[in-house]
């Protein structure tokens, strides 16, 4: 067996600024036809690659973290590798084992051989994020997993382990793989196996104490999510069917009279071409328009999203598919050999067939993405006028289509105005893609009470998986929903990341008015409380960024010691709030309350609170308008005023509702909104705090942007939310005090 010091391979790893290289070093031990190298990866990861003899590592896009310029240590007896988190040793008999930062050994591998698989020991430990489809979405742990994108479905080849580790394997995808990426790992409770062909390994292995710091290391490794555009958290509206420019206008009319809000709009294929190519054969259609503007919806583009922006504060999104129509570009690009030879899954998951054979971009080539950025240039504009981001779907023609869509997507905006955020929302993901910007939502599903159900477990897994970003086409693409079952949907969506209603061509189209007063009266106050939330959620994701900790959260993740919470998958922590939505058709709640604290009735600004001991089940009939969410004592919640779109936050009044019984606090993050910036610290921060034995509240300021007098919130008010265990809460209101470097406030008790 030979040991040295390998001068390493140059690989990119992409960021959101474009390409980087790093020089890494491993530490090489050969075994057998293998060999097996090691180095750190970031702060809180190892990479382990295993090697066939003549067998060069492969990019992988999943990755971020770059590799220190440290050699890893040598031994008698193999490479040693240590960082603040834990060290991994590779043994001369190709043995690999993963300690934390005590010297604990957390797994330990059967030598490394060249027979496709490797094996690691367990301790029953369970696994989560897998990723999920319809068919498990309700399970937050997994058995095995396999890597694979379809509609409705995205598993990843990641786990953590409450062994005590996380894990993220990958082997190289090619332009023929297709749909999934060709490695699993399942677990006996013993072991774990990782299964790959005879081909090169890569495994990243993460020591983590708890599923909250392993899914933190695991966003560290894959490259902290970007902060969205502030509009993104607001509320959205799609359809497939938008008929006309009329139609458009009289849409955004609607909201504006009725008082709903509504930050941005998703046009289908109606946008850009003269009819879908579903049908198409392999050479297209001569008349087909992939990179232009459809007339009868903008016959004066520049001029309506201007206008749409400034008389509604409305962005405006369209639909991308990860393929091409026109005959003479798809000879052009086939002649450069471009396509490739996998074609889209059909139907839902499982898939069923394929379709645009011969048609779909292979995006994995630098020169079809420079292509594509150059025919998408055109939509973008420095100004207000152009596209504001884009809707990706069908892209599952190859595991990585939709990330290299992205990066070719990404070079186009910033080839026109380098410093805007980038924006996507896409129907599958790989690990990743958050980092630059892509948001994912869960698919053609089903206007029906079992997909309605269904989606925060798809939420959860998805999160815990590597997408931060998620949303669901709210009231179900495919069938007819009704008042009812809209509202229950949006209700879920306003603790959703992404907020967003579609429908399929034939469907009655998601207007909140389309459904009956009594539904258009609840789903206004739902749109109302989610830009009530704005403030709040925009700065827990830019905690996000900041930490790469996770504020969509199940409760196993809050309350790991918490048996009863484990499993749950219809309720999550969004921050600090826990919400358990209605999801049932006979409108019943069903609420545990994890125990070891009480909690309250989350008020959102309704003047109404209860407080209610832990550890036990809410049940019963839950009026339509009953959305049960609850925070523990010491909640700091920042509220905004009601308003009816993003834009309208600039300058407002913060009210921030405080619940009594604990100290506690909060990072209010504000910036541009739109920009970069924030990357480079143009940000100001509130930091506020809340001292329950002195019933004080204070602040103090930091950081700025350009603007923030006239951007960011100027005044804040305090509620204070208190009262006994098993009892009714008590307000007590401040006056408005303007929002200074410094400032405190005291409250009163209640008399």
């Amino acid at each position: 067996q030979h040991f040295s010091m390998a001068p390493g391979v140059v690989v990119a790893s992409f960021v959101a600024a474009g390409c980087a290289a790093a020089a890494l070093a491993d530490c090489v031990v050969d075994v057998g036809d293998v060999s097996a190298h090691v180095a750190k990866q970031g702060s809180s990861a190892f990479r382990l690659r295993i090697l066939p003899k003549g067998v060069a590592p492969f990019l992988n896009p999943m990755i971020a973290a770059p590799v220190p310029e440290t050699n890893p240590s040598r031994s008698a007896s193999g490479c040693s590798l240590s960082s603040g988190v834990g060290s991994l040793t590779l043994s001369d008999e190709g043995v690999l084992e993963l300690l934390d930062a005590g010297g604990k050994t957390l797994t330990r591998s059967e030598p490394i051989s060249a027979g496709g698989e490797l094996v690691l020991s367990s301790r029953h430990g369970k696994l989560y994020g897998k990723g999920a489809s319809p068919q498990d979405a309700q399970d937050l742990t997994a058995t095995s997993a396999r890597p694979q994108v379809y509609n409705r479905a995205t598993y990843t080849p990641y786990y953590y382990s409450t062994d005590g580790y996380g894990a993220l394997g990958a082997v190289e995808v090619n332009r023929s793989t297709g749909s999934e990426m060709d490695i699993s790992y399942s677990t006996t409770g013993s072991k774990v196996t990782w299964s790959y062909p005879s081909g090169a390994l890569e495994l990243h292995l993460m020591p983590a104490a708890t599923l909250a710091a392993g899914t933190a290391n695991y966003y560290d490794l894959t490259g902290r999510p970007a902060v969205l555009p502030k509009y993104a958290f607001g509320f959205g509206v799609s359809r497939w069917g938008w008929e006309s420019r009329a139609y458009i206008e009289d849409v955004l009319q609607n909201f504006k009279k009725r008082g709903l809000g509504l930050d941005y709009i998703i046009i289908d294929f109606e946008w850009f071409t003269n009819e879908t190519d579903y049908d198409y054969e392999p050479e297209g259609k001569p008349y087909y328009s992939d990179f232009g503007w459809r007339p009868e919806l903008f016959d004066e583009p520049r001029e309506q999203l201007q206008e749409y922006r400034r008389d509604y504060h409305v962005r405006v999104s369209g639909i991308r598919k990860a393929r091409i129509g026109n005959t003479a570009t798809l000879r052009n690009i086939t002649e450069k050999g471009w396509v490739l030879p996998t074609a889209e899954p059909g139907g839902s998951y499982p898939p069923d067939g394929h379709y645009a054979v011969g048609r779909c971009l292979d995006y994995s080539i630098p020169a079809v993405r420079a292509w594509y950025a150059d025919e998408m240039r055109h939509y973008t504009s420095k100004d207000v006028g152009g596209i504001d981001f884009w809707w990706n779907d069908e892209g599952e023609t190859n595991y990585y289509t939709f990330w290299y869509m992205n990066v070719a997507q990404c070079d186009a905006v910033h080839q026109v105005d380098e410093t805007r955020r980038f924006f996507s929302l896409n129907r599958a993901w790989s690990p990743g893609m958050a980092r630059i910007g892509a948001a994912v939502w869960t698919g053609d599903v089903n206007a029906d009470w079992k997909d309605l159900g269904d989606t925060p477990g798809m939420m959860l897994n998805w999160v815990l998986g590597g997408a931060p970003y998620v949303g669901s086409d709210i009231g179900g693409f495919n069938g007819e929903t009704n008042g009812p079952h809209l509202a229950r949907w949006m209700q879920v969506g306003v603790f959703m990341p992404i907020m967003r209603v579609h429908s399929v061509l034939w469907a009655q189209a998601h207007w909140p008015w389309a459904f009956g007063d009594a539904a258009e009266a609840v789903i206004k106050e739902a749109i109302r409380l989610r830009y009530r939330l704005v403030p709040y959620h925009y700065s827990l994701a830019h905690h996000l960024y900041a930490s790469s900790a996770n504020w969509i959260k199940p409760l196993a993740m809050e309350f790991p010691d918490d048996v009863e919470a484990a499993g749950i998958a219809t309720q999550w922590m969004d921050g600090v709030i826990l919400v358990a939505p209605v999801i049932r058709e006979d409108s019943t709640k069903d609420v545990y309350l994890p125990s070891g604290t009480s909690w309250y009735a989350f008020a959102a600004g309704s003047g109404k609170s209860f407080r209610y001991q832990g550890g036990r089940r809410l049940t019963g009939a839950a009026s339509l308008s009953e959305i049960p969410a609850f925070v523990r004592p010491g909640a700091v919640v920042p509220l905004a005023g009601n308003v009816l779109n993003t834009d309208a936050l600039a300058g407002g009044t913060l009210h921030v509702e405080v619940y009594g019984g604990a100290d506690g606090s909060f990072d209010l993050v504000e910036d541009d909104s739109e920009t970069l910036g924030y990357t480079t610290g143009e940000k100001r921060v509130v930091s506020m705090h809340w001292d329950d034995a002195s019933r004080q509240f204070s602040w103090t300021m930091t950081g700025d942007f350009p603007n923030a007098r006239e951007k960011a919130s100027a005044w804040l008010s305090v509620t204070l939310i208190e009262g006994p265990t098993g009892g009714v809460a008590n307000f007590r209101h401040t006056d408005v005090h303007a929002i200074e470097a410094t400032g405190a406030i005291l409250v009163h008790p209640h008399v």
